[in-house]
């Protein structure tokens, strides 16, 4: 408790800056050895007409229109998620969590969004649930006997992410020690300019004062004058 007692404000500032400086450090490596990738495709939503009827082509293309919530909803559920699971030889929830559809504005396109640890991951998953989406949606819209009332044509293939380069941690703590500490020598400048008072360069250490008891018995005795023995 005494050492503690005898560290001056700024070696403790210091002290703070190096400490937040590296758990700074440890934090943006860890989010950076967790990144992760994302990779895209879309898909044309079309519906199918007959052409000996002209008229069925406005009534086929509002059906899709109607239905393109819905199938942003299939994406990601069971019907598109197990086969897709299958193929990459992973897990269907797990498949699931990385998997976002969204539709393109008032169109019929369907943008869907696979994630994953790696950039070849992310594309292998976006390419295994494309082509099980394709499936599932011709497979639900295909009449008992005839044809698919939809079609699902692919006019983005599945991106390919850039990879990212991730600094090593040793790095990443080097810079948050140095970081901190230079922080922390600036605010111990700014502490000193603004409230030189309160922030003294030096610790001044208060003086001890003594017992009055103890300062009058260290005194030196008084020595009594020594008797005349003269004697005439």
């Amino acid at each position: 408790m005494r050492l503690l007692k005898n560290v001056a404000w700024w070696q403790w500032l210091l002290a703070a800056g190096v400490v937040v400086g590296l758990l700074g450090g440890a934090y943006f490596s860890n989010r950076l050895s967790n990144a992760v990738y994302t990779s895209s495709a879309e898909v044309l939503m079309t519906g199918q007409s007959d052409p000996a009827q002209p008229d069925t082509a406005y009534t086929s293309n509002q059906y899709v229109n109607q239905r393109m919530t819905t199938y942003a909803q299939i994406a990601s559920s069971a019907q598109v998620t197990g086969p897709a699971a299958q193929t990459l030889g992973t897990d269907s929830g797990t498949l699931t969590s990385q998997i976002t559809a969204t539709v393109a504005g008032d169109t019929t396109v369907l943008k869907l969004q696979v994630t994953g640890s790696s950039p070849e991951t992310a594309r292998r998953n976006a390419v295994a649930v494309t082509q099980s989406f394709i499936n599932a949606i011709t497979k639900l819209e295909t009449i008992p006997g005839g044809s698919s009332r939809v079609v699902v044509n692919v006019i983005t293939d599945p991106t390919n992410p850039p990879a990212r380069s991730a600094p090593g941690l040793w790095l990443l703590l080097l810079g948050g020690f140095f970081g901190g500490l230079v922080v922390a020598i600036v605010a111990i400048f700014v502490l000193r300019w603004l409230y030189p008072k309160r922030f003294p360069a030096v610790r001044v250490r208060p003086e001890k004062k003594k017992p009055v008891g103890e300062e009058t018995s260290r005194m030196p005795p008084v020595s009594q004058p020594e008797k005349n023995t003269w004697v005439p």
